[in-house]
């Protein structure tokens, strides 16, 4: 394969991996997502397998379905919105909880470990999800080359979201060059080839933030094939 195809391929790869990136965000011990019913996903991100999940929630509340991802568990207690899962749940291990969406949110949640010890998991805090696409180009200049730069690029952060259902305040995107922009969803243009990071933050209403980065690489020229 020549040098511009192995190029072509690397971006594919890439772009492939961006648009995961907007949801593998190991960050974050907590997620929810709000279908035709409530979502939960709590994610073991300990030092240790955990033998324990306990939850809390602001009311009473039925599950319509626990699932297991790496972890093997059963509901231990019901009692006045407060939830405890027993078993075993490995390090990077996942349960999933769902439950009716008028159904009341989740106030706290901690992992148990086997010495007793509880591990609180931030359910509150928004967490950033970013997607964007680079282009295929490369770096080998031929004669059906064209300049690749300079290169508009949209960055979307639109899917980030705040678990307790509060509207998202703000959103800044930084990049490794010194340029800021505000905005869920921005376009910026890019005047030189390299390597470039760039950061999203997000705040909520309350003043709590999360953010995540990215690294990516702006080609010199786009080529014919």
């Amino acid at each position: 394969m020549s040098m511009r195809g192995i190029a072509s391929a690397v971006v594919v790869m890439l772009c492939c991996v961006l648009a995961w990136s907007a949801f593998a965000d190991s960050t974050k011990a907590y997620q929810l997502v709000q279908t035709d019913r409530n979502v939960a996903l709590f994610h073991n991100l300990t030092e240790s397998v955990c033998v324990g999940l306990r939850i809390v929630f602001g009311g009473e509340v039925s599950p319509t379905q626990a699932i297991g991802i790496g972890a093997e568990f059963e509901l231990a207690s019901s009692n006045s919105g407060r939830l405890v899962f027993e078993g075993v749940i490995n390090r990077f291990g996942t349960i999933e909880l769902d439950w009716p969406l008028d159904g009341a949110r989740v106030e706290a949640a901690f992992w148990i470990s086997a010495d007793g010890t509880e591990y609180e998991i931030d359910v509150h805090s928004p967490y950033a999800r970013m997607w964007y696409v680079i282009p295929p180009g490369t770096d080998e200049k031929t004669a059906d080359c064209v300049s690749y730069v300079p290169i508009d690029i949209e960055f979307r952060g639109n899917w980030s979201k705040d678990p307790d259902g509060l509207p998202l305040d703000r959103y800044r995107w930084s990049w490794s060059d010194g340029m800021v922009l505000d905005g869920p969803i921005v376009e910026r243009t890019f005047r030189l080839p390299g390597w470039y990071t760039v950061i999203l933050t997000v705040w909520d209403i309350e003043g709590l933030s999360h953010s995540i980065s990215d690294t990516f690489y702006i080609y010199q020229y786009r080529c014919e094939d």
